[in-house]
């Protein structure tokens, strides 16, 4: 195990008893973007956190009420790269050019559902994001953010409470979308469902429901055929993306790779996230500790054969993390 140096520390110039909710390295590799409780967007120097004089105007650097009850914060894809998406519970999809602070995309819920969800993937262009349950329906609409008048698809049927996770894998020939599903105290179903977008149809679209057992947490794509659940309990599973063609496989190749409570696992109290930042498998999981000796420690997840193992020997230790306060968030830059 290492253990990491702090190389900078800020506060954002957040005001009083407001707290970060996501970060997010934008594709240039030198910004990093963060939407707060304050409803606003900043934007900051990678390697210093510093201000950036040439990104967002303002005297504190953010951009100040980009919703009302800004929810997810995604980067755009690399022809963007400037840019970054918000969604909110105001029903809107709005998308910033942090070089001028200026919107240049805001997409609305036609109903007024309040958006909980977020997914881009710029290798083909599409921008997804799920609903809250609103008149006991909830939507993942999907839009080609090149020419966003009309939505591509539009699926309702499939969940029963609000849609909390969505992901669209960055290398997927056949774009699929992943939707986990958040229990609101009465509803534990633990479905995640997976959507094959090229096909108009919602029930033939629908290619695979996986029921993890619990209240999804996190769900997300480790590789084009690899997926996880993170419960709200901590447990963890890595499942094959099966169809037709694999019922000639052997059982066990499409067996899931079942790790259970991590916190146990891993000596830890809970999980930030599951983390796949290069996009080919090698993921890596943030661990935290936040009562008698704060820390976080980034684990590394990896494929051996048919299973996953982790490995918590090769962890990096970052001591101290956020006292007792709960890690949110963590982002990588793109090099």
């Amino acid at each position: 195990m290492e253990t990491a140096t702090l190389q900078t520390s800020s506060s954002l110039f957040l005001p009083p008893d407001s707290y970060i909710y996501k970060l997010q390295c934008a594709n240039t590799g030198a910004l990093i973007a963060a939407i707060s409780s304050d409803d606003s967007l900043r934007v900051f120097d990678l390697g210093t956190l510093a201000k950036q004089s040439t990104a967002v105007v303002g005297p504190d650097n953010a951009l100040k009420d980009v919703h009302t009850g800004v929810t997810c914060l995604e980067a755009f894809g690399a022809q963007q790269e400037h840019c970054v998406l918000t969604a909110g519970r105001d029903g809107a999809v709005r998308g910033w050019d942090l070089r001028s602070g200026k919107r240049i995309l805001e997409l609305k819920d036609q109903n007024g559902a309040q958006y909980l969800s977020l997914g881009v993937s710029g290798s083909n262009h599409l921008l997804a994001a799920g609903t809250e349950l609103t008149h006991a329906q909830a939507t993942v609409e999907i839009w080609d953010y090149r020419s966003t008048k009309d939505s591509l698809r539009k699926y309702v049927e499939s969940h029963n409470d609000d849609v909390s996770e969505v992901n669209i894998p960055p290398t997927a020939l056949n774009s699929l979308v992943i939707r986990g599903h958040e229990g609101n105290g009465k509803s534990t179903d633990g479905l995640v469902n997976i959507y094959n977008t090229a096909i108009p149809n919602e029930d033939d679209a629908l290619v695979q429901i996986t029921n993890h057992g619990s209240s999804v947490h996190h769900a997300g794509f480790l590789t084009d055929t690899q997926l996880y659940a993170l419960s709200h309990d901590e447990i963890f599973s890595v499942y094959p993306l099966t169809s037709q063609n694999d019922e000639a496989a052997a059982e066990e190749d499409n067996a899931p790779t079942k790790f259970g409570d991590l916190r146990g696992l891993l000596n830890c109290e809970y999980i930030v996230d599951i983390m796949n930042p290069a996009g080919n498998g090698n993921a890596i999981i943030g661990a935290g500790i936040h009562s008698d000796r704060s820390s976080l420690a980034l684990i590394p997840l990896h494929q051996s054969g048919s299973k996953w193992c982790i490995n918590p020997d090769r962890a990096i230790q970052l001591d101290g993390a956020h006292g007792s306060e709960i890690v949110r968030s963590i982002c990588f830059p793109n090099h």
